[in-house]
C-alpha cells in the first residue's frame, strides 16, 4: 500500500516540483533535429493618423529654368480670364451710361437676362449680381427691383395651357413700371462660346411708359484682347475703311498738314565765320496710305533766314513711316526722309537731303529733327556742302 501511494504522489506531482533532466555534453543533438519553438507573436499595429505631407509628391524637384521660362511667357502673354472680360464689358457699359442725363434713366429695373445655349441657368444670378455692383459703382442710376419681371405665370386659353415669364406686352411693362416707380428697364443678352473663347453681350434701355429703346449696344470680345481697343478700334477701323472706299470712289485722298518753326544749320566752309545758322519756317501737305495709315507721302517747303548771311528755301519731296501703332496714350513716332533743293538766288544752290524723325505729342503739337547732306556750291568765294542738321516744333491738323 505504501509503494502505492508513493507512486501515485510522483505522478500527480505539479511541474515545478519535477526535476528537470540536464543534457550532458555528450548528449548534444544533432544538427537537422533541433527542436522548433514557435515564433513570437507580432506586436498589434498601431494606426496611425495622416498628415497633410503625408500627401505631398514625393520627390517632386523645383521648376527648372525652361520651366520658370514658359511660365514667365503665359504670364505675360496678354490674356485675361473670362470673369475679368466680363468685368471689362460692365465698365464699358457702365461709362457709356454715365455719359447720358440720369435723370432720364433713373430709376432703373433690370427687366430680363438671357443666356445663351452654352451657358448655365445658375449663371444668370451672378451675371445680375455683378451688373447691379457695377450700376452702384459705376453710375448714379438708382436700380429697383423688379419682382414682376421674374415671375412665371400660367393661363388657359382655348383649351390650351399658356406659359409665361416675366413682362411680355407693353402694357404689362408700363404698369409695372408705374408701380415701381421705374423710367427704364434693362435688358441683357448673354452668349459665351467655348470653342473660340468668345463672349456676346447684348444691353437695350428701353423707355417704360411708351417702350422707347433708349440705347442699346453689342460687345463681343475673347479671352487674347483687351476690351478698351476692341470697343474702341474695331467700330472706327470698320468706319475708316467705309471712308476709305468713298474716297476711293470719289477721288479724295486722306490728307492732313503740318506747319513748323525752329532752326537749321548749313554747312559752309568760311574760314571765318563758319557754318551758316538761322531760323526756319516750313509748310506741309502730306497723303497716308496703308490699312493703318502707318504710311505717308508729303510735299514740303522751308524757308531759312539769316538776314546778315544767307537766305533761301528748301523745296523737297519726302516719305514717313509710323513704325509703332498709335494709341490714345503714347506720341506718334514718324521716321522719314526727305530730297530736295536749296535755291538761294544766282549762286549756292544745291541738292539736298535729310533724314531724322518727327514725333507728334497728341494731337497737335509736335518735335521734329533731321540731319541734312548738302552738295557743293559756290557761295561768296567759299562753298556750302557737307552735312548739317535742323530741329524744331511743328503744329499738326
Amino acid at each position: 500500500m505504501l509503494a502505492i501511494a508513493l507512486l501515485t504522489l510522483s505522478v500527480s506531482a505539479p511541474a515545478w516540483a519535477q526535476d528537470v533532466p540536464i543534457a550532458a555534453e555528450d548528449d548534444a543533438v544533432e544538427p537537422g533535429f533541433e527542436e522548433e519553438s514557435a515564433p513570437p507573436p507580432p506586436p498589434p499595429r498601431r494606426r496611425r493618423r495622416r498628415r497633410p505631407s503625408d500627401y505631398e509628391a514625393v520627390d517632386a524637384s523645383d521648376p527648372g529654368r525652361n520651366e520658370q521660362f514658359v511660365e514667365l511667357i503665359n504670364a505675360t502673354r496678354g490674356e485675361i480670364s473670362l470673369g475679368e472680360l466680363i468685368e471689362e464689358v460692365l465698365a464699358d457699359v457702365m461709362a457709356e451710361l454715365d455719359r447720358r442725363p440720369v435723370q432720364r434713366m433713373s430709376p432703373m429695373a433690370i427687366r430680363e437676362i438671357s443666356l445663351g445655349a452654352n451657358v448655365k441657368s445658375s449663371y444668370r444670378k451672378k451675371l445680375e449680381a455683378q451688373l447691379v455692383a457695377a450700376m452702384h459703382a459705376g453710375t448714379d442710376i438708382d436700380l429697383v427691383e423688379c419682382i414682376e419681371c421674374k415671375a412665371t405665370r400660367t393661363r388657359i386659353e382655348d383649351g390650351k395651357w399658356i406659359v409665361t415669364r416675366g413682362l411680355v406686352t407693353t402694357d404689362q411693362m408700363r404698369e409695372a413700371g408705374a408701380r415701381l416707380g421705374a423710367k427704364t428697364f434693362l435688358d441683357v443678352a448673354f452668349g459665351f462660346d467655348p470653342e473660340s473663347g468668345t463672349v456676346e453681350m447684348s444691353f437695350t434701355v428701353i423707355r417704360a411708359r411708351d417702350a422707347q429703346i433708349m440705347w442699346a449696344e453689342t460687345f463681343r470680345a475673347d479671352e487674347s484682347t483687351p476690351m478698351l481697343m476692341r470697343a474702341s478700334e474695331a467700330p472706327v477701323k470698320r468706319s475708316d475703311r467705309l471712308r476709305d472706299l468713298e474716297m476711293l470712289l470719289e477721288g479724295r485722298p486722306f490728307y492732313g498738314y503740318m506747319a513748323s518753326g525752329g532752326f537749321a544749320l548749313l554747312p559752309y566752309d568760311d574760314p571765318m565765320l563758319g557754318d551758316i545758322s538761322g531760323a526756319t519756317a516750313g509748310y506741309r501737305i502730306y497723303e497716308r496710305f496703308g490699312e493703318d495709315r502707318n504710311v505717308m507721302f508729303g510735299l514740303d517747303l522751308m524757308a531759312f533766314f539769316n538776314p546778315d548771311r544767307l537766305s533761301g528755301g528748301i523745296l523737297s519731296a519726302g516719305s514717313w513711316w509710323v513704325p509703332i501703332r498709335p494709341d490714345l496714350v503714347n506720341p506718334e513716332l514718324r521716321i522719314g526722309a526727305k530730297a530736295g533743293a536749296f535755291i538761294a538766288g544766282p549762286e549756292g544752290n544745291a541738292a539736298i537731303f535729310q533724314l531724322g524723325a518727327e514725333v507728334l505729342l497728341r494731337y497737335r503739337f509736335g518735335l521734329y529733327a533731321y540731319v541734312l547732306f548738302m552738295t557743293k556750291s559756290a557761295f561768296n568765294d567759299n562753298h556750302l556742302g557737307g552735312v548739317g542738321f535742323s530741329a524744331g516744333i511743328s503744329f499738326n491738323w
